[in-house]
């Protein structure tokens, strides 16, 4: 939620506010937002640049990146959540796009994994 009211707080800094038939200026509202900019939403933007990185990096030879893919953090942190791996990330929006399959294997089909990236997988 609060991705959102920060996206919509920089789409209004960004565009100038609208006159309205008083001549008063007033502030946009989110749907005049998104007729404007018609895009996606951060978030969304996001997972699917992080899923087209992870399968990258899945099909890569480089050990370098898999081990940032694969290997547990190390280390104490204070209380709280636990420390999260980038394949945690992954299989999360992973299961928000609908894959439910084991995402390393379809990582290494390059096609169907950028459909998939792109509209999801169910």
């Amino acid at each position: 939620m609060a991705q959102f009211v920060t996206q919509h707080r920089i789409f209004r800094y960004v565009t100038v506010a609208r006159r309205n038939i008083t001549g008063e200026w007033r502030r946009r509202k989110n749907i005049e937002l998104q007729e404007i900019f018609n895009e996606n939403n951060i978030a969304e933007t996001i997972k699917k640049k992080r899923l087209r990185w992870a399968g990258h990096a899945m099909r890569s030879q480089n050990s370098l990146l898999r081990m940032v893919l694969e290997q547990n953090p190390v280390g104490k942190r204070p209380l709280g959540r636990p420390k999260l791996r980038w394949e945690d990330l992954v299989k999360r929006d992973i299961e928000d796009l609908g894959g439910g399959a084991n995402w390393k294997d379809l990582a290494m089909n390059r096609d169907a994994w950028r459909i998939g990236c792109e509209t999801g997988w169910s």
